[in-house]
């Protein structure tokens, strides 16, 4: 198989992997909005199961890479490809455990509450879910097109998230739904952050 061929191959696991992803965050934006403990349940266990099955796929994904580069030994363009493929491997894995992790945080308040029910966090749930996909629009066509909305998106979320501390920093006492909402909020600007990681690794490839 040529070299460009292999090359083609690993992205299209890449690829697959963000067609997984793109799945788990629109889950996850449900747990945002009010639905009963049922759909609930699935829903933490789809995004339990599709982590699990991301990391797998990332682990086996590496050491592909890894066999690529030793046997064929790319230079240049096609190295700085390999490189960026794995790093781009771990920010789309990443993106899902944090997904996995709010799921937690919902099924903790179960049943009596859910992330539905801490301020502020659904709309930059929204926001987070638009820098993805626009991060995973732009890892099809291999260029950062979207790279301004991602950045915008990253600074927006991040005054939000520092607006909080803040907030928070000034109180006495905080309650548990403030506590876990800050928490939840990190892991937003962390899911923001890798979609913004993405799009300077695809920034590189030019």
């Amino acid at each position: 198989m040529l070299m460009a061929a292999e090359l083609e191959r690993l992205k299209s696991i890449i690829l697959h992997m963000a067609s997984h992803i793109r799945d788990i965050v629109s889950k996850t934006s449900k747990l945002f909005k009010e639905i009963d403990m049922d759909s609930r349940r699935g829903i933490w266990e789809e995004i339990d199961s599709t982590s699990a099955m991301l990391d797998r796929i990332r682990k086996e994904f590496v050491n592909e890479v890894l066999v690529f580069m030793a046997r064929r030994q790319p230079l240049g363009k096609e190295l700085l490809i390999s490189h960026t493929l794995i790093s781009i491997a771990y920010d789309v894995y990443r993106i899902s455990r944090y997904c996995r992790e709010i799921a937690r945080i919902d099924s903790v308040l179960a049943p009596q509450f859910s992330v539905a029910n801490i301020r502020v966090v659904g709309d930059a749930f929204e926001e987070a879910t638009r820098a993805v996909e626009s991060a995973l629009d732009d890892l099809v066509r291999l260029k950062p097109t979207n790279e301004n909305i991602v950045v915008e998106i990253d600074g927006r979320v991040d005054k939000l998230y520092n607006t909080l501390l803040v907030d928070v920093s000034s109180r006495d006492s905080v309650d548990r739904m403030t506590a876990l909402g800050i928490l939840v909020m990190r892991h937003i600007e962390r899911i923001v952050d890798h979609a913004n990681y993405i799009e300077r690794y695809l920034k590189d490839l030019e």
